[in-house]
């Protein structure tokens, strides 16, 4: 039985779309609209060699805008319908996403150690993300080079910027159903 499903949020998911909607029909008047931009140099109804010049650069900027938009409105889309976990808390154990983003490996309540949140500095931006630390004595089927998460010693370190609950109460729903079912299934 699912104790607790863990998603991406929603909210997130739905910026990220408007965010490339914005980006498209930014795309549109770049290259073809001119709404807010504005049009290539003209001279008596003719496109002069500056303006030539502008439309190629309108061209490649519109259509970096168009990549970009296209693709993160997808995603966007495309996360909020199918809604797939990332992490499920289960009676017996958790099944993490960490081998892909649509297979999961699962892991035993004996196999843990200990469940709890924590905050890490990303190395390429400086500032502090959530994660969520899983210490697992025996990593069984869990990939050396994790998806969206990274190994420190027998540390499953996964990244929980964006989920949906915090990753607080996924540590603490966590720790109450790994200690529930030791105390149902003595050693």
């Amino acid at each position: 039985m699912i104790r607790q499903r863990v998603e991406r949020s929603p909210a997130r998911q739905f910026l990220m779309g408007v965010v490339g909607l914005v980006l498209i029909i930014a795309a549109v008047d770049i290259v073809w609209g001119h709404w807010l931009s504005t049009p290539p140099d003209e001279h008596e109804g003719v496109v002069t060699s500056k303006g030539r010049a502008q439309q190629r650069a309108d061209l490649i900027w519109g259509g970096a805008f168009l990549i970009g938009g296209t693709a993160l409105f997808g995603t966007a889309v495309v996360t909020l319908v199918r809604r797939r976990p990332v992490l499920l808390i289960l009676e017996d154990g958790i099944e993490l996403y960490v081998t892909g983003p649509s297979t999961s490996s699962f892991v035993e309540w004996d196999a843990v150690r200990s469940l709890r949140s924590g905050r890490d500095l990303d190395e390429d931006t400086s500032r502090a993300r959530d994660v969520l630390i899983v210490d697992i004595a025996e990593p069984g089927d869990l990939p050396d080079d994790p998806w969206g998460a990274v190994w420190e010693g027998s540390e499953l370190r996964i990244d929980a910027g964006g989920w949906h609950p915090d990753v607080a109460e996924v540590a603490v729903h966590g720790q109450l159903a790994m200690e529930e079912y030791h105390r149902d299934h003595p050693e």
